[in-house]
This record gives structure tokens, sequence and C-alpha cells, in this order.
């Protein structure tokens, strides 16, 4: 086709040819027969059964007792954190009961310390106030007789008394004491008798006032 209209028109000849011609393979790709035979990747992988039960059993075991382990140390320190405030409260319901009990308990055991005591110091006392009683008593009898043993005529003179007040009357009384007849009794009192007059001491109504009050 040579006419000037030849190039506007399609050329199915050539494009026939270029169809007709053979295809050329690609170098990297291989032909069927050069493929590798699929048995070639079927290879044959043994499994120790028994060694994967124990790793199993192995991670399992680990598992549960790491978890067991973490559960039993939450359940302590529950138990413990129960155990702190239960003794907190049994102290402070002890320090309530200590403080309630006190608060009864003082006045009473304090009225009885103090009465106690009271009876001790009086039961120490007691025998000092009656010795300065009866020495009271004896000085004044002294006093009581120096006028009659000034006389030179002595009337007769008998003392009836405890022993110990009439060795006491008698030191007192001096040298003058030998003209005095003494005669020992149970009484509290000292009895005077000089002539038909009569002197006694009140010995045993301070005895029996004293032990009324420290009674």
């Amino acid at each position: 086709m040579n006419s000037p209209l030849a190039r506007y028109l399609r050329d199915f000849g050539a494009e026939a040819a270029l169809l007709a011609a053979p295809i050329e393979t690609p170098s990297h790709f291989a032909s069927p027969a050069e493929m590798p035979a699929l048995e070639s990747f079927a290879q044959t992988v043994e499994v120790d059964l028994e060694a994967e039960r124990r790793e199993a059993y192995d991670e399992g075991h680990l598992a549960a007792t790491q978890s067991l382990t973490a559960q039993h140390a939450e359940e302590l320190e529950a138990l413990k954190e129960q155990h702190a405030q239960e003794i907190e409260q049994q102290r402070l319901q002890f320090e309530d009961g200590l403080a309630d009990y006190l608060s009864k308990a003082l006045p009473d055991l304090a009225s009885r310390v103090s009465a106690e005591l009271s009876e001790a110091t009086a039961r120490v006392l007691s025998p000092l106030l009656k010795e300065q009683v009866m020495r009271g008593a004896i000085n004044e009898l002294v006093e009581e007789l120096k006028p009659t043993l000034a006389k030179e005529i002595l009337e007769q003179i008998t003392v009836f008394g405890p022993e110990h007040l009439c060795d006491l009357l008698k030191a007192q009384l001096e040298e003058k004491g030998d003209a005095v007849s003494f005669v020992h009794t149970d009484d509290t009192d000292i009895r005077v008798e000089i002539g038909d007059s009569l002197l006694v001491t009140r010995l045993s109504a301070f005895t029996a006032d004293l032990e009324r009050v420290l009674a």
C-alpha cells in the first residue's frame, strides 16, 4: 500500500507477522522441566511427644506455682492487716476499760489507803501519847505532894498504881520518895492517899477517849 493514504490506514499484515513471531521465555523463569520436584520440599520432622508433655507440664506447674504464691502472699498480707486491726481494737478497749476501772476504783482505794494510814499512824502515836500523858500526870502529882512532903511532921502517904508509874513517881520525888509507901496494882490510874485526903489521876478516862478516837 503505497498510495498517499497508506499511512493513514492500519497495516493488518504487519500485526499478523508480529503475532506469528515466537515469544522468548525470560531467562529467570525456569521451564517446567527445570522446576524442582515437590517431593524435595517435603521433609519428615520427628517430634518427642514425651518431651513436649514434660515441657507443657513444667510450664503449667510453674504458672500455677507463681499464681498460688501470689495468692498466698495476698491472703497472708490481708490476715496481717486484720490481725493488726484486731490488736489495735483490743488495745483501745483495754485502755477504755482500764480508765473506767481506775475512775471508779481510785477514790475507793484512796479512801482505804487513807483509813489504813490513819490507823497505822494512830497505832504508832498511841503509845507515845499515852506516855506523854502519864508523865504529865506524874509531874502534877509531884507538884501536889511537894507541900505535904515539906512539912516537918509527915502524914502517912500511900501510892497505889501500876509498877512502872510508881517507879516513875518515886524517881521524881528523889530522896523524899523514901517517906512514901508504894503499893503495886493492876489499875491504870495512880491513887495517892494522904491521911484522909485522896488524889487520883484520870489516866483511865484519857486512855478510853484516845482508843475511842483512834477506833
